[in-house]
């Protein structure tokens, strides 16, 4: 029988009773006209939904009557309501020009359940109302419009084979009846029912699933099956559900998650620039630079995917267009966040290797993004689900997958957690990002999840769904690779691969990356005066968070799967280069109950499974006669093995003889020619072919 969950066990609503935080119907009273009147938007396109927790984005534009870098934060309010503050009480904000008219505009992120708890959000409300002041006291005002509505995510049991591109459409292929189905749906009054997949890419989609599946040999999730459904503000989110999940054909039915911003810039310091790719023993890095040198470990041929709000793809180091983007206007980039996060991941991967700014860790990788945010028509919505689902069934140029065995993708999004505000979750908390990665682990892909900036224990009961503690990988895994984020250990405070008291932790973490001191493209705030304040030459010198900390381990996932399909060995899975990189990487430090793995050692990794013999030089101590003879010369040999796992030993053999491991210069004796044959192998057991040289000797034996 079909697994099903209710909304209820899984995301935790706090205080708030019912998933549509309905409150009573009261509006704030009328305000002072403030000094400055501002326009004010509110949510993504001005859609709130009413089910489930999670953060509006509150925008202030900014205009000539008010400079938003102005607005004293700690007077924000929305209502009776202050914006949400972040684990060190920072406001959640950012200022970016979200509308493109050149000005700057502030966001800020205020809780659901707090407006709802306040009377400010509920199925009447029509507008939002912001009170602000400015450091010199002056008030500032607006309202935003806003269309509370109740959205949920719904996945039909596939056994029904659920297909249409509206509830209008609605069928099951293998002929079952939907007639219940329907009559909850139209008893609820359902505007809208939105598939995940679009009818045009199912087939596509079914194929490459059907090829994924026999490789991993164990059953994959069927995404086409799953669906958006918009019902009217005023709806008893509690009973559709329960009627919904009630039904045999209906496995998962929850709120449609909200969109979690990128974590702020915190305040510069003085950390040394990229010691995250520098040695292992010296700096705490990864060691990507001794073996970046190497044309087999820098990406060339594989993909990279990171999932991002948006990103500047005309950085002086990137060098990218918008060819970059693979939302094909169906996932749109928003500037509700700025683009300075997308490009400090982007620099951490791909900057280029062109002598200034700095350069990514894999820099010779085809860089894409793509927006977890759907253009529904009359709205935007977060969808990360469907992005997901979107990027396992697109096609490339020859209509084959355009993920391929051995490309990667980099998840830089969180979702909220049963503890809201602030606390933030892994984006698998979902459970539609959790079989989208599934099927895409499966399909080849490398998939990395930054693990959240929460501060929560993922083995916490609470992270439970329908009585599956959904973090534990005894219990379920989807393939991907969980990153927490560790100290740099340029900071007394913060030890080397010390949990940062930000991450996410637990069990189901694999690896941890920097999580602070981090030095990329974007923010503007190192050079930035010198650089001209160009947006295309700004760089950041602490970027930080899970989300500086994944680009870091998937530099390594993609060095190991860029080596191993260089030299036919690959491409790996994602489980052979996760366990490769935790077995040879180095521990965890203090608190390690609280656990975030350990962090890639890239040299360690590699040195265990190169494949490179050694190279042997021979060097005689004397100069040849002019026929090219010798007189009782001295042999000296002397190996190399690069980067790899070391010189085992040399072996030589003189005129057919027996094999000898060479453990100082010899002399070779005797009138006539001589025959002289050696070799080395190193401690990975690869042996270099045997070389042969012939030595004229004239001299006499002593």
């Amino acid at each position: 029988m079909a697994r099903r969950f209710r909304a209820g066990v899984a995301l935790g609503t706090l205080a708030v009773t019912g998933y549509a935080l309905l409150a009573p119907p009261a509006q704030a009273g009328p305000a002072d006209r403030p000094e400055i009147e501002v326009d004010i938007s509110a949510g993504l396109s001005g859609h709130v939904n009413l089910a489930g927790p999670g953060l509006i984005p509150v925008t202030v534009h900014g205009s000539p009557a008010v400079d938003v870098t102005d607005i004293d934060l700690r007077t924000v309010a929305v209502g009776d309501v202050a914006p949400a503050r972040s684990e060190s009480g920072a406001v959640i904000s950012h200022v970016n020009d979200v509308d493109g008219d050149g000005a700057d505009d502030l966001v800020v992120h205020v809780d659901k359940q707090q407006l709802a708890a306040e009377g400010e959000l509920t199925p009447s409300t029509g507008a939002l109302q912001l009170t602000a002041s400015t450091g010199d006291g002056a008030g500032v005002g607006g309202t935003a419009p806003v269309q509370p509505e109740v959205s949920l995510e719904i996945k039909f049991a596939e056994g029904y084979q659920v297909r249409g591109g509206s509830e209008a459409t609605l069928r099951s292929t293998t002929g079952e009846s939907l007639d219940d189905v329907r009559a909850v749906l139209d008893r609820h009054d359902v505007s809208a029912l939105i598939p995940f997949v679009e009818p045009a890419q199912t087939a596509g989609l079914a194929t490459a699933t059907s090829g994924a599946q026999a490789r991993s040999a164990e059953p994959l999730p069927d995404l086409a099956s799953w669906y958006t459904a918009l019902l009217p503000a005023g709806t008893d989110v509690d009973a559709v559900l329960a009627e919904l999940t009630a039904l045999p054909e209906v496995v998962y039915a929850y709120p449609s998650p909200e969109p979690a911003p990128p974590p702020a810039e915190p305040t510069p310091d003085l950390s040394p620039q990229q010691g995250y790719l520098r040695p292992s023993d010296t700096h705490n890095g990864i060691d990507a630079e001794l073996v970046r040198s190497d044309p087999r470990v820098r990406g060339a041929g594989i993909r990279v995917i990171d999932l991002e709000y948006n990103w500047n793809p005309f950085h002086e180091d990137l060098q990218l267009d918008w060819s970059s983007d693979i939302g094909q206007g169906r996932f749109v980039r928003i500037d509700t966040f700025g683009d300075d996060h997308g490009t400090a991941v982007f620099g951490e991967i791909v900057a280029k290797d062109n002598g200034y700014g700095v350069v990514g860790g894999v820099p010779d990788v085809e860089m894409y993004g793509i927006s977890p945010v759907e253009n529904l028509g009359t709205r935007t919505s977060w969808r990360p689900g469907p992005a997901l689902a979107f990027v396992a069934a697109l096609k490339d140029e020859n209509g084959q997958p355009f993920v391929r065995p051995g490309d990667a993708l980099i998840l830089e999004q969180q979702t909220a957690s049963p503890l809201g505000g602030s606390r933030y979750a892994p984006l698998e908390w979902i459970p539609s990002v959790f079989e989208a990665n599934k099927v895409l682990t499966a399909m080849g892909a490398n998939v990395v999840l930054t693990g959240g900036n929460g501060n929560t224990n993922t083995d916490d009961p609470m992270y439970t769904l329908n009585g599956v503690k959904w973090f534990d990988p005894a219990v379920q895994h989807s393939g991907s690779i969980f990153v927490g984020a560790g100290g740099s250990g340029l900071r007394a405070a913060n030890p080397a691969r010390s949990r940062l008291s930000f991450s996410n932790y637990g069990q189901r973490f694999d690896l941890q990356g920097w999580g602070q001191d981090i030095y990329t493209t974007g923010y503007c705030n190192v050079l930035c005066a010198e650089l001209g304040n160009d947006h295309n030459r700004a760089y950041s010198r602490s970027f930080s968070g899970t989300s500086g900390a994944g680009p870091i381990v998937t530099n390594a996932v993609v060095a190991v799967q860029s080596y191993v399909m260089s030299v036919g060995l690959g491409p790996w899975t994602t489980a052979q280069i996760n366990d490769l990189l935790r077995a040879t990487g180095t521990p965890q430090t203090t608190n390690t109950h609280e656990n975030i793995g350990p962090r890639p050692d890239l040299r360690a990794a590699l040195r265990s499974i190169e494949v490179d013999a050694p190279t042997t030089e021979l060097a005689l101590n004397q100069r040849p006669a002019r026929d090219g003879s010798y007189v009782n010369p001295t042999v000296t040999l002397t190996a190399q093995d690069g980067w790899g796992s070391g010189v085992d030993r040399i072996m030589y053999r003189l005129d057919g003889g027996p094999w000898r491991t060479y453990t100082e210069p010899f002399r070779v004796i005797g009138l006539g020619d001589h025959t002289l044959e050696y070799r080395s192998n190193d401690h990975n057991d690869n042996t270099e072919g045997t070389q042969s040289t012939t030595i004229v000797n004239r001299g006499r034996g002593e």
